[in-house]
């Protein structure tokens, strides 16, 4: 790992460019005036510039500029001696979508030791020749030449392979964020010490309830007491998340699951809805309709609000807490796939998202670069081009699920606009708990 690269790096973009932050894993977007400024800030130091700009600018127009600096001084933008503290990709963006997806998710293998009854990866094993150690350091350089830095390493159970650590530090050497979710059975004092010695890597610990029963009836008989024993391991070497899915089985018992999760280390808690998806769409009745999981979402809000868990921070875009000003990165009225993120499968097989099925796979990354593929592969381009009479946000998986077509209206979106509550997307609810840095 590179300990000596800039916390930050400028990302082009048609709008103007992201910054990544590479302290927090986040993605800023700026304006065209906005970037110009932080370039220039990147050679000039801000007292110059403030000089510069008292000379010849209306006061409003200086008072904006020492707003914008002391704003993001608070941030850690810049320098002791105010310059920006990263660096600028030197790459050309296109014209009107993202240089490089914000985040990818890749499937490393394609097996699990569960058959938890709503996997999104649907029927495992499936045989295929999977990338290897070369080919996944390569993929990993190319995300980084295009800004893509936030990686999740996903299967099947990601433990399963034996390189899992030099695929880590293979990704954590090109700059990217690399985040591995795991049922947890296959950790052992030696694999919870290899995360604990890697600093860039985030760790979802994945359950189903906070009970046995409740956890059992998805997972497997057996599952959550195993689970349990293994982060009395985890927790002695690591930070890790425990992520819950919430289904229409458990989305009654969502406090009781961000105490659990408080109570055994675990740094944040993680909600999110199921999909319908993989094996999800066999098994329709668990997914959890758009009153249950707001309605969880707000028990949340409530359960943290009185001091039961001491949250970090709350998802912004939850129906209880969402805010207005929220940036846009596309133009079209798409969900994230396409437009924000794509996955890429075991066998290098790219799609604007995995939960749209192996029916939307657009080229492989072992044809083709993976910015070839983002910027003109027929799945990536069509889905920005559609013109939607009907789906104005939310998820294209829920529509093509249960109104058949990924241009149809998202049925939660519909919800959420017959119950007077406009809300375009309704992504993951995060609870960071009050346990210390180790």
């Amino acid at each position: 790992m590179n300990t000596n690269r800039l916390p930050l790096v400028l990302v082009p973009q048609y709008f103007g460019s992201t910054v990544y932050d590479r302290r927090t894993s986040r993605y800023m977007p700026f304006d065209i005036e906005s970037t110009a400024l932080l370039r220039q800030l990147m050679v000039v130091p801000f007292s110059r510039i403030h000089t510069e700009w008292s000379d010849v600018e209306e006061p409003s127009r200086v008072r904006a500029l020492e707003m914008f600096y002391e704003n993001f001084n608070d941030r850690g933008f810049f320098t002791v001696d105010q310059r920006f503290a990263g660096e600028v990709l030197n790459i050309e963006p296109p014209i009107d979508h993202l240089t490089g997806p914000l985040a990818v998710h890749l499937e490393i293998v394609s097996a699990c030791n569960l058959k938890c009854t709503h996997c999104f990866a649907g029927e495992l094993p499936r045989i295929e020749r999977r990338l290897n150690l070369e080919e996944l350091d390569n993929l990993f350089a190319q995300m980084a030449a295009i800004g893509s830095f936030r990686l999740g390493l996903t299967g099947g159970e990601p433990l399963l392979r034996r390189d899992i650590f030099q695929i880590i530090d293979a990704a954590t050497s090109h700059g990217l964020h690399p985040c591995v979710t795991t049922n947890g059975l296959l950790i052992t004092e030696e694999i919870a010490r290899g995360f604990g010695e890697r600093d860039l890597v985030w760790l979802n610990v994945s359950l189903e309830g906070s009970t046995a029963p409740s956890n059992d009836r998805i997972r497997g008989e057996g599952t959550f007491d195993r689970v349990l024993e293994k982060l009395a391991i985890l927790r002695d070497h690591s930070d890790f998340t425990l992520a819950f899915t919430i289904t229409s089985a458990n989305a009654n018992e969502v406090e009781e699951c961000a105490a659990l999760a408080e109570r055994v280390g675990a740094s944040t808690a993680v909600f999110r809805p199921l999909y319908p998806v993989g094996m999800a769409q066999e098994n329709l009745d668990l997914m959890p309709t758009f009153d249950q999981y707001a309605q969880a979402l707000d028990e949340l809000t409530s359960f943290s609000s009185a001091g039961n868990v001491s949250p970090r921070h709350l998802d912004p875009f939850s129906p209880a807490i969402r805010e207005d000003r929220q940036a846009t990165c596309h133009t079209n009225s798409g969900c994230g796939a396409g437009n924000l993120v794509c996955s890429i499968s075991v066998s290098g097989d790219i799609n604007p998202c995995s939960f749209l099925g192996s029916g939307f796979n657009t080229g492989n990354v072992r044809e083709r670069t993976l910015a070839e593929l983002w910027h003109s592969g027929p799945g990536f381009t069509s889905i920005r081009a559609l013109s939607d009479d009907a789906f104005t946000g939310g998820c294209r998986a829920r529509a093509l699920a249960f109104n058949g077509s990924i241009s149809s209206a998202d049925p939660w979106v519909q919800a959420a606009t017959e119950a007077s509550d406009i809300r375009r997307s309704l992504p993951l609810m995060t609870i960071e708990s009050s346990r210390a840095p180790r």
